[in-house]
């Protein structure tokens, strides 16, 4: 087992305690100290690469800056005009621009290296093959730096900041490392920005038990959902797909089902012990999902999953996209030729194909990636699209959308079509996501009997396994669904008496050791995003 593993509570504890105490006075410092440690004790030969991002983006983004200002003071001159003023400002952005590219360059070209090397080649070894040439690619198999793909885009997002002028430029750059370093957030974020967190770093945070007390509560939720259920459904998600090719109809839904809330609570549950963790220190990290599966449409989904990066992703690459030169020449091309509506469809296609297409490919170097990438933006793409029909649809066949069985409808709907789509996570490549998709709906063999004929038990998880999934499935929809109400858990906690809580607290620790999934082999520090 890791060191996160095994000892990451005891190290939060330790980094807490000289938190309060010894550094007080310099607690940044000591932030950035432990978050070192942590990144050292966690995969040593890979600290280069965290420092190499960090000083590069420091300094790359001070020089941007520096031409930003040297900018605006030569532009404040009223003695020049418009149009000169203009040269001088495009020379300047010019200049910026240039230091920019190396900033993305470099940085996205390490994590492009290290993350899609054998990928790259393995497709150019299939390409040549098609041509009747036999080349066989060498394999690198790097191992993943922790938390690379994460303190890249933030770094990256930090940059790009300061060449728009949201802020300046970072002076120090142990300030800068410790952005990127944060230990709470380097596994698997949130994806966190610059200007957020510097105020809050530069904060003097007193200790106050309640903030602690909260933040320990959210990292045993965390635990919960991880280890207890996540983990849980995993035995049964894994053990269906492991013999999908001799199992038709219920196993295979259900599997996808289990897989689908698996893939949830497995992240949610780091998050939650990220953001439980980071409270003890007095620091909010952002929230990176809200009850995704409530969702009624898939943009709604979106903005509920994996909310900081989707954020991500439209401020720094769909509205650039959008507001590019080529974008807008397209715009006006099709405006004039077609008309205002496909002028809009086209607008909105191109820069969420780049979006969708960038985003399959982030979550990992193979083709179901890619795929999955693919899928989602073909339901989002096809989904603006067909909007305002599916609304006139609505109206001639009288369709009340306010009733809430309609909403059931389409939170069913919703699931089902992100559920459809992790069917390429658990698969090696289209075909075989195909031919999964087609026995698992294959309505000829359903056999509803499986339901009660045992059979399911024999996929890794007993006849009290199963039903334990199944009350703890329904555990987290309703407290899913106090939270969407407005409910906020742990202040109803706290209004309770004091046995009530320390009560509350102490069965959930019991849970945890009763109920997590543990047993030879298995890492509780093996999140299932931390390979993303």
């Amino acid at each position: 087992m890791s060191f996160t593993s095994v000892m990451f509570l005891p190290f939060v504890f330790v980094a807490a305690l000289l938190y309060f105490t010894v550094f007080r006075k310099c607690q940044w410092v000591w932030l950035l100290i432990a978050s070192l440690v942590f990144y050292l004790l966690s995969g040593p030969k890979y600290i280069f690469f965290i420092l190499v991002t960090s000083f590069s983006t420091y300094l790359i983004a001070r020089r941007i800056y520096k031409i930003r200002t040297l900018e605006t003071e030569a532009t404040s001159d009223k003695s020049i005009d418009r149009e000169e003023r203009k040269k001088i400002s495009k020379k300047f952005t010019a200049r910026c621009k240039g230091w920019l590219a190396l900033d993305l360059v470099l940085n996205f070209g390490i994590l492009a290296v290290i993350k899609y090397t054998d990928f790259a080649l393995s497709g150019v070894s299939r390409i040549l093959s098609a041509f009747g040439v036999e080349w066989t690619a060498k394999t690198f198999s790097f191992v993943l730096p922790l938390g690379i793909s994460f303190y890249t885009f933030m770094t990256v997002g930090y940059v790009l900041d300061v060449y728009w002028r949201r802020y300046a430029a970072e002076k120090n750059p142990l300030k800068l490392l410790l952005f990127s370093s944060y230990f709470p957030h380097i596994i698997q974020g949130p994806i966190g920005r610059y200007n957020k967190l510097k105020v809050q770093f530069e904060e003097r945070h007193y200790f106050d038990y309640d903030r602690v007390k909260k933040g320990i509560q959210l990292v045993l939720w965390g635990y919960f959902e991880k280890m207890v259920i996540a983990d849980r459904l995993a035995i049964f998600a894994n053990g269906v797909y492991a013999r999908w090719e001799e199992t038709s109809g219920i196993p295979l839904i259900l599997a996808i089902i289990f897989f689908s809330l698996q893939l949830y609570l497995d992240f949610q549950g780091c998050m939650d012990i990220a953001r439980g963790v980071s409270q003890i220190f007095g620091i909010e990290l952002e929230k990176n999902f809200w009850h995704p599966y409530f969702s009624k449409t898939m943009p709604e989904f979106w903005k509920r999953w994996h909310i900081t990066l989707g954020n991500w992703f439209k401020d720094y690459l769909l509205y650039p996209v959008s507001m590019s030169k080529l974008c807008k020449a397209i715009d006006k091309f099709t405006r004039k030729k077609w008309g205002k509506n496909v002028s809009h469809a086209i607008a909105t296609i191109i820069p969420s194909a780049c979006v969708w297409v960038i985003t399959g490919i982030w979550h990992g170097a193979a083709s179901r990636y890619l795929l999955w990438g693919i899928y989602h933006g073909i339901l989002i793409i096809g989904g603006a699209c067909l909007d305002i029909p599916f609304q006139k649809l609505g109206k001639l066949l009288r369709v009340n959308t306010d009733a809430w069985s309609f909403d059931l409808f389409r939170m069913i709907r919703t699931f089902i079509l992100s559920a459809v789509g992790r069917i390429f996570f658990v698969s090696d490549g289209f075909h075989e996501a195909i031919a999964i998709m087609k026995k698992t709906f294959d309505i000829t063999h359903l056999r509803l009997y499986t339901l009660w004929d045992k059979s399911l038990y024999t996929y890794g998880l007993n006849q009290r396994g199963f039903l334990l999934c199944i009350v703890l499935i329904f555990l987290i929809w309703f407290v899913s669904m106090k939270q969407e109400k407005g409910m906020v858990i742990r202040d109803e906690i706290a209004k309770q008496n004091l046995v009530f809580r320390w009560a509350l607290t102490l069965l959930l620790i019991l849970a945890i050791i009763t109920f997590g999934v543990y047993g030879e082999g298995y890492n509780a520090s093996a999140f299932v995003y931390g390979q993303f």
